[in-house]
């Protein structure tokens, strides 16, 4: 029997990646500080753009954040997010040793919102200890 301290399953963060034939530095303007830019570089003869939010407490949290940011888009803006060929978002999370399952849910109006914004969803999920520090302290 192993003496490790048991490491909990966790949600991480989400974040939102999308690719486009056009420029997409009006779309990321006017998200302007309410993200955090990972990503946003041309890619051939399109872009690429990746971003993080600080609302991670909870994955339908953070996809409502994403939704209410979006939807707020101006019409130009919106215009070049709907030549977008790639909307993704990607919610990570930490496995772990407990609890036997874990459970994380969207609501089914949620799930509307972001068909409405053509996102698909990505889950990823990361080894134990490749995400977090393993010298944190993981009480019971």
């Amino acid at each position: 029997m192993s003496d490790a301290m048991p490491v909990t399953t966790q949600y991480i963060t989400t974040d939102l990646e999308f690719d486009g034939p056009v420029s997409l530095a009006r779309v990321v303007a006017e998200l302007g500080d309410d993200v955090v830019i990972h990503l946003d570089e041309r890619d051939g003869d399109g872009h690429r753009v990746a971003l993080g939010i600080g609302v991670d407490d909870d994955p339908e949290r953070s996809v409502a954040c994403y939704c209410s940011l979006l939807e707020r888009l101006s019409p130009a803006a919106r215009h070049a997010w709907d030549q977008c060929v790639r909307r993704v978002l990607d919610i990570a999370f930490e496995g772990g040793t407990t609890p036997l399952r874990a459970a994380f849910a969207l609501s089914p109006a949620l799930l509307a919102r972001t068909v409405d914004l053509k996102l698909g969803i990505v889950i990823t999920i990361y080894r134990v200890g490749a995400y977090s520090d393993e010298d944190d302290d993981r009480g019971p």
